[in-house]
């Protein structure tokens, strides 16, 4: 598999964060003395914070649309 379908796969699983931390990993030398499993948690951890990071955000989206009826 190439780094790019791995990141098209990994967007289109809507892991954006996972597939931006791949590619800073894969563009990283130092990286290649990391083994499998750090490298992996350190994309889960990214992914992770990522999600709480915006689950946090507050949604002070109000509509603008009028009810139906009014």
């Amino acid at each position: 598999m190439t780094k790019q379908s791995t990141v098209d796969k990994l967007i289109e699983m809507r892991l954006k964060s996972m597939s931006d931390g791949f590619i800073t990993q894969m563009d990283d030398p130092k990286m290649k003395d990391v083994s499998f499993e750090d490298r992996f948690g350190l994309l889960v951890d990214i992914e992770y914070n990522n999600r709480k990071s915006n689950s946090l955000k507050p949604t002070s989206q109000i509509s603008t649309t009028p009810l139906v009826g009014s």
